[in-house]
């Protein structure tokens, strides 16, 4: 990422039309304010609750991961420089990963035999153009999971295959840390985030990943990972982040709600 201008920062949505409704609007207004704003998707676009789920107050909705597919690359084609989908283990089995089993016994399965010719060809092209992780200038490390400290160097990822077989044993750890991981202890993350910044311009302070929840809408490991959540957080407490990618975050502890740390969706209106 240049070092210049926003990031928007949002985790998984899982089919939830709603919050993609929500952080699309901030977006296209933040990218109005100004024109050197990113979108990072951080991964599992698809696979939303079953019917059985409706009632949960925390899934209480409608999966609509088909639409949000396509309103996603709709997204990225009109933005290609400004729109950046991550990865996340739900989105990679439909492109030769592990498939999940959270609202049905085989979601890649569930969701494909819903979806007609082109959805799925969106769907797949999509997934095998995502991202593994995105380094901003402001010390951020943006990816699905929170990874272990394997990784050796942010260019190693340009050689794993989203096939978890035609990789070394090296690739193949890497692939399923980025993408299956929850939080770290502090050190290993720290250990992590010095040895990719040897490689780069600007040193990584902490990481900003999804793949857990919460119900309060965020949470931190130690100070140098915080996971902002959408789902699994109750409506009212999901968030998302905002950077400025000229400013230098020492670690994700220095992220202040109301500034970085902002809330998806306006408190309703209690009823008159």
């Amino acid at each position: 990422m240049p070092a210049r201008g926003r990031a928007l920062v949002s985790t998984d949505l899982h089919g939830n039309l709603d919050d993609f409704t929500a952080l699309r609007a901030r977006f296209l207004a933040l990218l109005s304010e100004e024109p050197d704003t990113h979108w990072i998707l951080a991964g599992d676009l698809v696979h939303g609750p079953d019917d059985g789920s409706r009632g949960h107050p925390l899934y209480g909705y409608e999966d609509d991961s088909a639409r949000l597919v396509r309103e996603v690359t709709a997204l990225v084609a009109a933005h290609p420089a400004r729109v950046h989908v991550l990865l996340g283990n739900h989105d990679h089995g439909h492109v030769g990963g592990p498939h999940t089993s959270k609202f049905h016994a085989d979601e890649v399965a569930a969701l494909e035999l819903s979806m007609g010719a082109a959805d799925k060809r969106a769907l797949y092209t999509l997934f095998e153009r995502a991202l593994l992780a995105v380094a901003l200038p402001c010390g951020a490390l943006v990816c699905h999971g929170s990874p272990d400290d394997r990784l050796e160097r942010l260019e190693d990822l340009d050689a794993v295959s989203l096939e978890p077989g035609r990789n070394d044993p090296y690739q193949a750890h890497v692939l399923a840390s980025l993408l299956r991981s929850y939080g770290q202890p502090e050190a290993r993350t720290a250990s992590l985030l010095a040895r990719l910044s040897l490689h780069l311009p600007f040193a990584l302070t902490f990481v900003a990943h999804g793949h857990d929840k919460d119900e309060d809408g965020i949470f931190f490991e130690g100070r140098n990972q915080v996971c902002p959540v959408l789902f699994g957080a109750r409506r009212e407490a999901r968030r998302c982040l905002v950077l400025d990618l000229e400013a230098r975050y020492a670690d994700a502890t220095a992220l202040r709600e109301g500034a970085e740390v902002l809330r998806v969706h306006a408190p309703r209106e209690p009823p008159s």
